[in-house]
């Protein structure tokens, strides 16, 4: 349950909240054809997150950097030119503006629901992982972790539109830039992250500090983001406090009266969502991986051969084992080895390119990594890419893996 209740928290918060923001500018800004533009905007997106999910489901064709490099680079490129058109239009009435505000407004939709719906598409797929049957309390829990996680964003999302509908157009534009920005800048960091892993730039050291430290503190644009809506909701609360009921009759100040009360209740129930999301990502966060560590590597040398020999008798059993060797300057290189299907083995260094040596660990069926807690797709271990770790070259001879040590002494660095 709580894997879940986080991981789409993760995935889902800060992409509504975006949504919300846009939404909110769109409606102020072209009221006119504001539903046509949200709905064709996400319509889109969702189409091209469900053909990128079943592709990932039934073929090895979909390649996740790929479709995330596809939706993320258009959007850095894209940012720039929304924010200018939102501007320009907010200031100015010539209609040009508004058509390109609503072409523009329309593809952003489109690339924020391309990117955060493939992964609640897929999500429930996992579910039943390593289950007989799906009537079960752990499939039940998973589900209810899923759906709550959803229920909390997509409310949250509703106030956060509302709250930025009782505000004045500059206030709520001046977030709306605010947020664009640093949902830019993180987006910009993957597009670094990838990149790096592909092989397809060649990095520098403040390159990957910018991704290590992303990496190292998984709550730190979510939090950016909580504090934007937290302050959006105190204006309103604020504002619906030290509002002058002035009306011309009676009428008009019980009308007032009762649009003030439903302010405040959005800022409350704002308040109380952003407490929830923010215990979510933090002490539950600490509840689901505390004690999480890695187990003892069963250590390894060379044979007569100058060798190292395990037998796969050792490792047929389908759970992640772990080795370490020590090199001949004392480095303990480790890696894992874990069988995927019949005849095929993944194996790889207990390191990958972006987290370093910190390890994986085996999680039920699953492998996942210690530091940014990625689930690995247990079929491509053995393969570069993501955070999956570094290959290592092997070979099967006469019921054994065999690994030359001089692969080890290579990558001894990564583990000092």
């Amino acid at each position: 349950m709580l894997q879940y209740l986080i991981n789409v928290t993760d995935n889902t918060f800060i992409p509504a909240i975006m949504f919300a923001l846009l939404s909110a500018m769109v409606v102020k800004l072209n009221p006119q054809h504001s539903k046509k533009i949200i709905i064709s905007g996400f319509v889109l997106g969702f189409i091209a997150a469900l053909i990128y999910s079943i592709l990932k489901r039934n073929t090895g064709f979909a390649v996740r950097e790929f479709y995330d490099l596809g939706i993320i680079v258009p959007w850095v490129i894209l940012a720039i030119p929304l924010l200018f058109s939102m501007w320009m239009r907010h200031v100015s009435h010539y209609l040009g503006w508004q058509w390109l505000l609503s072409l523009l407004s329309i593809i952003s939709f489109g690339l924020i629901s391309a990117l955060f719906l493939p992964n609640l598409m897929l999500y429930p797929f996992e579910f039943d992982v390593g289950m007989e049957s799906i009537f079960n309390n752990e499939y039940l829990f998973k589900c209810v972790g899923y759906w709550s996680a959803l229920l909390l964003a997509g409310l949250i999302s509703l106030f956060i539109y509302r709250i930025c509908g009782r505000l004045s157009d500059k206030f709520v534009l001046i977030i709306t830039t605010l947020a664009v920005t640093v949902f830019t800048l993180q987006n910009g960091i993957n597009i670094i992250q990838i990149m790096i892993v592909r092989r397809f730039i060649r990095y520098q050291q403040w390159m990957m500090d910018a991704v290590i430290f992303v990496l190292s503190h998984v709550n730190f644009f979510l939090f950016i983001f909580m504090s934007m809506c937290l302050f959006l909701a105190i204006v309103l609360y604020l504002k619906s406090k030290t509002t002058s009921l002035v009306g011309s009759n009676p009428a008009q100040v019980r009308k007032m009266k009762a649009q003030l009360r439903r302010d405040r209740r959005s800022s409350l129930l704002t308040f109380a969502g952003i407490a929830i999301t923010a215990y979510t990502v933090t002490r539950l966060r600490y509840i689901l991986e505390r004690g999480v560590v890695l187990s003892p590597a069963e250590p390894v040398t060379k044979n007569a051969d100058g060798l190292i020999v395990i037998p796969l008798e050792k490792v047929d059993d389908g759970n992640l084992h772990r080795y370490g060797y020590t090199t001949a300057d004392g480095t303990e290189v480790r890696f894992i080895i874990i069988k995927k299907s019949e005849n095929a083995y993944g194996v790889g260094l207990d390191a990958c390119d972006i987290c370093g040596a910190t390890g994986y660990y085996q999680r039920g069926n699953q492998v996942v990594c210690i530091l940014c807690d990625v689930v690995m797709n247990i079929a491509t271990i053995g393969f570069p890419g993501g955070c999956n770790p570094v290959p290592l070259k092997f070979e099967i001879i006469d019921g054994s893996m065999v690994i030359k040590p001089a692969h080890l002494e290579a990558e001894k660095s990564r583990f000092k």
